[in-house]
């Protein structure tokens, strides 16, 4: 009873807090107008006999704010809250209740005390959560916004993305011809209701655009950031009719999109034969795959479920393989080879994420070996230069990789935009954010 009378009481003094906050705060219109570009999800305007309900599943993924990881929110019909790391909310990270006040929405954390109160707050953006506090996530607390080291004028925010109208989550493929040339079309659904298109030429992005979908019968209405609503279909097949602009000054036509079906498996790997060639496998969006090596080629299709890799050829019996997000194991051209995704292989470099005027140059090759140098550019020394083998591994929040040398083993995180390296210089940890020369 006592921690019951408690939480009523803390609500009744955050809802105070948020009147003053309300107060000091823009007004959406100043928001809007603000120069500061947001990173939030585009806000969605709800369709005629539609509402945006606040119970029901998000997704919310921080690498934006720096860490490569994303978790789930479940809310309930009784406003209760549920954190975890999964969307089976087997492994709780957080729990409690969320009250309102004009706008503003508090959770109210079943922990929380009297000496240490835990709550978030946030506000809510068509069918999304824009959170204007820290959020508590297990142990540790979610950073609510950070600016882009890059682009100053872009802050990113931490935003709950809702799963509605999931059942057209996916990626879309369309090609078209313009002018003689043939542009690939990429549209990807997702939560939030949220889309992602980019239009690319031989290989080279020329356009992209982001914005909000809704979905009512048949119809499939999509709504670019800054722009008005186009209106599309929905075919029986599960194909999407749609207007998309192949380049930014050119006219938006309407396109047929198709599902693709192996779109998270797509992509090119590499491995080294024993007889130290270079082997190549490219997996397509559509469960096609091409094997190439010296003057072997094999051809044929594929198929993924979880950690399983299968592939048939055109000619010849069927083999399963291994696969995670940077590795694949697998007998393709009679040989069982360990292939690395193109994401982690080739040259990265980059500095540490203090003052030290230390820069790393890491290269990562396709017979699972690298080569590693650090140098003090301030003194003009050369710190590390070290050679061996990497490995990937999974850990608590992120794969990771780790550098095996006959002097020491360094490890760090993948993330999307490189590797979040450790190394010990002199009896000291430092760390090194290291990108792709590639990208």
């Amino acid at each position: 009873m006592r921690r019951k009378a408690w939480q009523i009481a803390v609500v009744v003094l955050l809802m105070g807090v948020l009147t003053l906050l309300s107060a000091c705060g823009k007004p959406k219109q100043e928001e809007q107008a603000a120069a500061t570009r947001e990173t939030t999800a585009p806000a969605e305007t709800a369709g005629p006999g539609e509402s945006f309900e606040l119970a029901g599943d998000y997704v919310i993924d921080i690498t934006d704010l720096g860490m490569a990881l994303q978790f789930y929110l479940r809310i309930n019909e009784d406003n209760t809250f549920v954190l975890a790391t999964s969307r089976q909310f087997t492994s709780e990270r957080g729990s409690g209740k969320i009250g309102e006040l004009e706008g503003t929405y508090v959770m109210i954390y079943s922990d929380s005390t009297p000496e240490e109160p835990k709550t978030a707050s946030f506000e809510r953006e068509g069918h999304n959560l824009v959170f204007r506090s820290t959020l508590p996530y297990g142990s540790a607390n979610i950073m609510y916004e950070l600016q882009d080291e890059e682009n100053p004028e872009i802050v990113h925010r931490l935003v709950a993305q809702k799963y509605v109208y999931e059942e057209y989550y996916d990626t879309y493929l369309a090609f078209v011809d313009e002018e003689g040339q043939q542009f690939d079309y990429v549209l990807t659904l997702g939560p939030g209701a949220t889309y992602t298109f980019t239009s690319s030429l031989e290989g080279e992005e020329v356009y992209s655009e982001a914005g909000t979908f809704r979905v009512a019968g048949q119809t499939m209405t999509i709504t670019p950031t800054g722009e008005g609503e186009l209106t599309g279909s929905i075919g029986t097949d599960g194909s999407l009719e749609l207007e998309f602009p192949p380049r930014a000054e050119a006219a938006r036509s309407k396109t047929v999109f198709r599902v693709a079906t192996t779109a998270e498996h797509a992509g090119r790997w590499y491995a080294q034969t024993a007889a130290g060639e270079l082997a190549v496998l490219e997996l397509d969006y559509f469960g096609g795959y091409l094997f190439t090596t010296g003057a072997v080629s094999e051809r044929g299709s594929f198929s993924a479920d979880q950690r399983t890799i299968s592939f048939q050829p055109e000619a010849g019996e069927g083999q399963d393989g291994s696969k995670t997000p940077y590795t694949l194991e697998a007998v393709l051209g009679g040989e069982e080879l360990v292939f690395f995704s193109e994401q982690i292989l080739g040259q990265f470099s980059g500095g540490t994420m203090s003052s030290e005027a230390y820069t790393a140059q890491l290269e990562l090759s396709a017979d699972g070996s690298f080569t590693l140098i650090i140098l003090d550019q301030e003194n003009e020394l050369e710190l590390v230069n070290e050679a061996g083998s990497f490995q990937i591994v999974p850990g608590p929040m992120a794969y990771q990789l780790t550098l095996e040398a006959e002097a020491a083993v360094r490890a760090g995180e993948i993330w999307p935009t490189g590797f979040n390296m450790a190394f010990n210089l002199d009896g000291t940890d430092y760390r090194f954010l290291l990108t792709s020369s590639a990208r």
